[in-house]
């Protein structure tokens, strides 16, 4: 069966642009709010190896992505490569739980903005309105994500270049406060405060190196951003060149990360460092015009985490397009196309899932995620499963197409297996029980069997033959 009627995504996204969306997309809030916790559990020595050890494990996922966007060039990420290799039905709940996980991450954001503004103006007059999940939901938590979600919405309805310009400006703007705050620091920092390096007791280094590296999962995710653009990217840009710079991506975030914690830890004596604090602003606040750095460092993560909830906005759009394409969601979804492609139902759904989302509150966090790191590592280690099932099928290697090499393709699926693992693991040991995510799962995955059950009663749904032509 043909895919259903819905025109190109349309868009002319350079080189730096393409940066932006997966280096943006991929830094948001963590390297302001969690550092702390990061010096706390780990010491200096052991976050940095950490997040290194989770960098190199991270980028050969990436690279797998990368040469899976050349050989199966279409929106739609970890759907469109199960949808290619695996057939219909088991890309449908990849791509449905995906979803899932994009919606959950801007959900994240919409909660994360509004907690920042909290800080940078703690004058403002708040009311508490409700309790839900253990904490209290208040007027301006709703109002903050009321008003961002629709801004972030509109913009990806208009999709394109002007998507791309703001989540570029956006970036680069961020990059540049955060860049300067942190060389400030390393210079006016002593190394002394770094010690011990490596802790031994109190906390034990590598039992934190650990957690860092298996929390990369959640903290490296967003350069798939790349690989959802893919249709809108110039037509002068090789794959060569859109796989190194995903991998430029993973990269500079991963030292973007190990910057930031070196610098924190240089200019406060980490052991003092409360586990919840802002340690970088409270870093940053002891700089000369550390009073005026600090509000700008607490500015510069609010575009950060905007950036950051625009680029995953725009992966669950893209998610529910191929989806759409497919006949795997209602034919209504894939109406009233804006100027470049996106459908306008597909964008108020998000936006409603979004806006809900906001008033679950902070309590709802550790939930969000727990759903998100499952959902997406399991995408990671399906996706690095099905490269070398597709090198098989295809043996024949087309022109342009990236070919990762071996020992990466291994330690990408070898990698990505033992991080979903991890995350499945995890939660029930850090809950000391039965944790409430494994109840998201079976319920979200219900309602996508219905979903899908009503795609194969209406005829929806393709032969498998047809799968990689109908989404081209």
């Amino acid at each position: 069966m043909a895919k259903s009627a819905v025109p190109a995504l349309k868009g002319n996204i350079g080189r730096f642009q393409l940066f932006a969306f997966g280096f943006g997309s991929i830094i948001g809030s963590a390297w302001c709010v969690l550092v702390g916790g990061w010096l706390a559990s780990a010491g200096p020595g052991g976050a940095v190896i950490g997040f290194v050890a989770g960098g190199i494990v991270v980028a050969c996922i990436g690279a797998c992505y990368a040469e899976l966007t050349s050989r199966v060039p279409v929106t739609g990420g970890e759907f469109s490569f199960t949808l290619h290799v695996f057939g219909r039905t088991l890309a449908f709940y990849v791509g449905w739980f995906i979803a899932l996980a994009w919606i959950c991450v801007a959900i994240f954001e919409g909660l994360a903005i509004a907690w920042l503004f909290e800080r940078l103006a703690p004058g403002i007059k708040d009311v508490a309105l409700y309790n839900a999940f253990g904490t209290s939901v208040t007027r301006n938590q709703l109002i903050i994500g009321c008003i961002g979600a629709p801004v972030i919405a509109f913009l990806n309805y208009r999709g394109g270049e002007t998507l791309a310009r703001f989540h570029s400006l956006l970036t680069y703007g961020f990059l540049c406060v955060a860049l300067v705050a942190s060389v400030l620091m390393l210079s006016h920092g002593s190394s002394g405060n770094l010690a011990p390096l490596l802790p031994a007791a109190n906390p034990v280094w590598w039992q934190g190196a650990a957690g860092i590296f298996a929390n990369c999962a959640f903290l490296l995710c967003g350069f798939q951003a790349i690989s959802q653009v893919i249709e809108e990217k110039s037509d002068r840009m090789s794959f060569q060149t859109v796989f190194r710079i995903l991998i430029l991506a993973i990269g500079a975030a991963t030292g973007f990360y190990c910057l930031v914690v070196i610098a924190t830890g240089s200019m406060i004596s980490w052991p003092q460092l409360p586990a919840n604090s802002l340690a970088f602003v409270e870093g940053a606040r002891l700089l000369p015009w550390g009073q005026v750095l600090a509000p700008l460092v607490l500015l510069a993560a609010m575009f950060s985490l905007a950036k950051t909830w625009n680029g995953v906005f725009l992966m669950a759009s893209r998610t529910m397009i191929a989806l759409a394409r497919a006949g795997l969601l209602p034919a209504w979804m894939n109406k009233w196309h804006g100027r470049t492609g996106v459908p306008a139902p597909i964008v108020i759904a998000i936006l409603s899932m979004n806006v809900a989302g906001v008033t679950l509150g902070r309590g709802a966090v550790g939930l969000l995620v727990d759903t998100i790191t499952i959902s997406l590592v399991l995408g990671y280690a399906i996706c690095c499963i099905a490269l070398p099932v597709l090198r098989r099928r295809e043996q024949a290697v087309r022109p342009g197409i990236v070919t990762v090499p071996r020992a990466v393709l291994a330690v990408g699926v070898v990698g990505s297996v033992i991080m979903a693992c991890a995350a499945i693991a995890m939660p029930p040991i850090l809950a000391g029980g039965f944790p409430p995510v494994y109840l998201i799962f079976p319920v979200w995955g219900l309602i996508g069997a219905a979903a899908f059950a009503f795609a194969r009663r209406s005829g929806l749904t393709a032969e498998p033959g047809s799968r990689f032509a109908a989404d081209k």
